[in-house]
């Protein structure tokens, strides 16, 4: 009679405990997939297959992915630019041809462009980058007409 007394207590307890973590419960999942998405979008930021862009969309994606802080919408503009291809965006991200309209709008692109510009301003003088919407790199285009 006991037993059946204390199993009673403990199943109420039980059932009262589930229904006041029901709400945090689901906050948690949230949570947890929240993280489980932003942990994918690190690693497709940081293995793009492209060493150039490895560097700087990884980095920048490390900075700026704080689960806290980053919401739903901008992993979603996010994903949005991890799944242009690798020459255009890193074409667009370098001032070598100007980003679609689509792209340049993305919250996500524009913060990830601005660490682009910064970085590249810090990192080389103008004098040594080719002019604003020439090809970088030979060999990417037929003209052979050269980059500068």
């Amino acid at each position: 009679m006991l037993r059946r007394a204390c199993a009673r207590a403990l199943e109420v307890r039980s059932r009262i405990a589930v229904r006041s973590n029901a709400s945090s419960s689901s906050a948690v999942e949230e949570g947890a997939g929240k993280r489980a998405r932003i942990n994918r979008a690190l690693y497709r930021a940081r293995q793009r297959g492209f060493l150039e862009l490895d560097i700087v969309v990884g980095a920048w994606a490390t900075r700026t992915l704080d689960p806290e802080t980053a919401s739903m919408e901008f992993l979603d503009a996010f994903d949005e630019v991890l799944r242009a291809e690798n020459p255009e965006l890193f074409k667009w991200l370098t001032g070598q041809e100007r980003a679609p309209r689509a792209m340049a709008e993305n919250a996500a692109y524009a913060s990830l462009a601005e660490h682009c510009k910064k970085f590249l301003d810090e990192k080389s003088s103008a004098d040594t980058r080719a002019a604003y919407g020439r090809e970088w790199i030979r060999g990417w285009n037929d003209s052979g007409a050269g980059n500068q």
